[in-house]
């Protein structure tokens, strides 16, 4: 009897994990789906923040106690974008010289073509590549922690597929460099039949849960 009655509990918590499962699948495709009224920026990779025709160029100044300086970090990540960028053919590169027509080591940037075709812009002005729409295929997994405002968070990582058209550049394994996520192996192409994302939620005291801060776009290298 005691067997039964532990039996009965699994199949009662698995059934409500479903059903949950179902409830957050539902509310992250809502949400994205929302920001993607055209279901052509689902997926999108930044340059950042920049105006065309550019030309790269070096910024200096005083480092913290770190090493640090936000505004050389943040130019040095430009210019690696740019140059990636116009190695998938989103971006024109051509050597700039000084008065004496030697090359000075940087380069003018402008968008092609194919990048007009796939250029948005976000917050701040950051500019981006973009494709597709993300379909929520299932939860694959959920990790709960405490917060120091004394809230459970909870980290759900859902798997997903790309709909609509998949340009070739957004399959290139050089998009691995682009933020945190590696996006496929090695020096596979980017397969996006095979997605994996995240989603934070809060647990509330009835156990029911709340989105923390809105839905998160598939935005790579924010």
């Amino acid at each position: 009897m005691l067997y039964m009655k532990k039996y009965l509990l699994i199949i009662t918590l698995l059934f409500l994990s479903g059903c949950e499962n179902n409830q957050i699948k539902t509310v992250i495709q809502q949400g994205l789906d929302s920001q993607n009224p055209t279901g052509e920026t689902g997926i999108c990779f930044t340059v950042g923040e920049v105006d065309y025709p550019y030309t790269s160029h070096e910024v200096t100044g005083e480092l913290d106690e770190r090493g640090y300086n936000r505004f050389i970090v943040r130019n040095n990540t430009l210019n690696k974008r740019l140059a990636l960028f116009s190695q998938l053919g989103l971006l024109s590169e051509q050597p700039a010289v000084d008065k004496d027509g030697k090359p000075t080591g940087f380069y003018h940037y402008d968008l092609t073509e194919l990048g007009e075709k796939y250029r948005y812009f976000y917050h701040n002005n950051k500019q981006i590549f973009c494709f597709g729409r993300v379909i929520v295929d299932s939860i694959a997994s959920k990790q709960e922690s405490l917060t120091s405002l004394d809230k459970m968070l909870v980290n759900v990582g859902y798997k997903f597929h790309v709909e609509g058209e998949i340009p070739e550049w957004a399959k290139s394994p050089l998009l691995n460099s682009i933020g945190m996520m590696k996006l496929s192996k090695n020096s596979d192409s980017i397969d996006w039949n095979d997605g994996y994302s995240s989603q934070f939620f809060f647990r509330q005291k009835d156990n029911s849960l709340e989105i923390a801060i809105g839905i998160i776009p598939n935005i790579y290298g924010t």
